[in-house]
């Protein structure tokens, strides 16, 4: 039996045609229903524009996709024999902006889709109060509106750096932001330090202390998310940045990796139309995301729960609320080493000399994205963009699954549902 299911909880929409068999799920097909149009509107445009509309492709991670675009555009910019310099502190208020934006992501997706839904399998769950997520990422957003200008759907970064020159009260407003969220975390999520939660080291640890952390942790045990949700055990990192390591990584063995392997197909989508396209690497599918993330960078609790629990569905949200707390302690940094006195922006050639290719791969808050543009004479020829989505909701055959397809198979509808919004799904960036 076939039944349709319209998808609530999640960045744009989405349908699950379900084929069930023995009240348990046989095969899914996933659906993304309506078409945006992005890479067709960027055709024939000023490459500069892309500064412009592809932050729009997402109100949510706006951020990742004006730094995929400037990176793609700096790449072009290489490939054409031109000289681009980024100055360590374009790159700190790079990287600081794009973490906000991971954090607050992450916030409302634990406090408005993971807690409410894992509500609905167990009474063992957090208390819902989906206002916590917002708070904690509206102080994110200040955070990102001081050095961006605006969020979401800032401009702020160009080729050679970034167009807004921070002050040391604007530095000192954003460290004020950033300390109040790490208390605010500390205080309503964690129940403990950062510094002592960073430290734990196995799963036993979570029993010692009372939280809407170790809530969450027992709730997601007491639903057996620890025993499913399984997908590949295989995971895609490759952005470049400080806070990871680009790496293909099979459970934790890691691999050297090269965006030139990234590829998309059509998804299987026999019921109804679909404006998705799978993405794979070396023709295999892989899970981006932070459970990649952080098995990457070793984080020992995290290769502690991998030993024990794998890829499960419990691991892919516990490995989340670990990288909110990783980014947090790894910003501090970033706002503490600041050189004000270096350039903003170094200059560059005049677009309209640059007639090349470039990629752009960024960490989003969902996983890996990639934007790929052709330059002709400053016009592009060409755009393509590779989203996080993508990789993970793919929609295939029977006969080679995707990481969404793998993680649904042969458990109940209910589980499968709370298992599919484990992943954090994106249908506006998926249809671009």
């Amino acid at each position: 039996m076939i039944t349709k299911q319209l998808l609530e909880h999640i960045e744009g929409e989405a349908s699950v045609y379900f084929d069930i068999k023995d009240d348990k799920v046989d095969f899914a097909t996933v659906t993304f229903p309506h078409f945006r149009g992005m890479e067709a509107i960027l055709k024939g445009k000023h490459a500069l524009d892309a500064l412009v509309i592809t932050p729009r492709v997402c109100g949510i991670c706006g951020h990742a996709h004006l730094m995929a675009a400037t990176r793609a555009i700096e790449d072009a910019y290489k490939n054409a024999d031109c000289e681009i310099k980024l100055t360590q502190k374009a790159q700190k208020i790079r990287e600081f902006t794009l973490i906000m934006e991971m954090i607050q992501n992450h916030f409302k997706w634990l406090y408005m889709v993971i807690i409410p839904e894992l509500a609905k399998l167990t009474d063992v769950a957090p208390e819902k109060r989906p206002l916590k997520g917002a708070y904690a990422a509206s102080l994110a957003a200040k955070a990102i509106a001081l050095f961006g200008g605006q969020w979401p759907h800032s401009s702020y970064m160009i080729p050679g750096g970034v167009t807004s020159d921070p002050t040391f009260i604007e530095i000192m407003q954003a460290q004020s932001h950033l300390e109040e969220l790490i208390q605010f975390f500390e205080k309503e999520s964690l129940g403990i330090s950062l510094d002592k939660f960073l430290s734990l080291e196995s799963c036993k640890d979570f029993n010692d202390f009372s939280s809407d952390f170790t809530h969450l942790e027992k709730g997601l045990i007491a639903a057996g998310m620890h025993t499913k949700g399984f997908a590949k055990d295989q995971f895609i990192v490759m952005g470049k940045h400080e806070f990871t390591y680009p790496a293909k990584l099979k459970g934790t063995r890691t691999f050297g990796i090269s965006s030139k392997y990234v590829s998309d197909t059509k998804a299987y989508s026999p019921n109804e139309t679909s404006y998705a396209k799978n993405a794979l690497y070396k023709n295999e599918y892989y899970e981006a995301g932070p459970l990649g993330r952080m098995i990457s960078v070793a984080l020992p609790i995290i290769k502690n729960m991998h030993r024990r629990y794998k890829d499960s569905a419990y691991s892919r949200v516990m490995a989340r609320v670990f990288e909110i707390a990783y980014m947090l302690n790894y910003s501090k940094s970033l706002l503490q080493n600041l050189d004000l006195s270096q350039e903003s922006v170094v200059a560059v050639a005049d677009i309209k000399k640059i007639s090349a290719t470039g990629i752009g791969v960024v960490e989003a808050p969902r996983g890996l994205l990639l934007h790929k543009i052709e330059i002709k004479d400053g016009i592009i020829s060409k755009y393509q963009i590779t989203t996080p989505t993508q990789f993970n909701i793919g929609s295939s055959a029977p006969q080679k699954l995707t990481p969404v397809q793998q993680a649904m198979k042969a458990l109940s509808k209910e589980d499968a549902l709370f298992i599919f919004r484990t992943f954090d799904v994106c249908s506006v960036c998926t249809t671009h």
